[in-house]
């Protein structure tokens, strides 16, 4: 269940956000998405990426950033979260680095769901960094795809959605009302 306040900030944000879009700051190139969260809104969408060096080695201490697509101008339009967006679509600090057997591994805080971590992992496969986002999903850890949220006028949420993959292989979906 999301909290009623994070619920409300949620939709303040979500409806405020496309009348107050910041300037164009997008993700780094070396940047590779994890999940992102889509609004029913419109088609834009927040994604959260992994900055990485040639090694597959997330950089920095806060390697995982979050920025804007902004589908409605174009496929290669970006922009940095406002910063009334942060408390709904930012994560919280610290982002702990760790490596494991495979690669890396950063676990991540989303601020409108702080009970549910998200570990960011990375393994060098085939030759190329992969990157994949992982939580729990009904009973189980699996790999976190998209977050949904549906929001309805003026100002509630009627839904938020976790859509992703089982350990199974199989879609996994996890619906969430206030």
């Amino acid at each position: 269940m999301l909290p009623e306040s994070r619920l409300s900030s949620l939709t303040a944000v979500a409806l405020t956000t496309a009348a107050t879009l910041a300037s164009a700051a997008g993700a780094p190139p070396s940047a590779q998405s994890a999940f992102f969260l889509t609004r029913s809104e419109n088609r834009n969408q927040v994604h959260y990426a992994l900055r990485l060096d040639e090694d597959c080695r997330p950089v920095g201490t806060r390697p995982v950033q979050v920025y804007w697509r902004m589908l409605e101008r174009g496929p290669s339009e970006v922009e940095a979260l406002l910063e009334v967006e942060q408390p709904v679509y930012g994560l919280e600090d610290p982002q702990s680095v760790e490596a494991t057997a495979e690669g890396w591994r950063v676990r991540v805080r989303l601020r409108a769901f702080p009970s549910r971590p998200v570990d960011i992992t990375t393994a060098r496969v085939d030759g190329k960094c992969q990157v994949q986002a992982w939580t729990k999903l009904g009973n189980s850890v699996s790999r976190l795809e998209q977050v949904f949220v549906k929001t309805s006028w003026p100002f509630s949420v009627d839904f938020v959605r976790l859509d992703g993959v089982g350990p199974d292989g199989q879609p996994v979906h996890e619906l969430i009302r206030e």
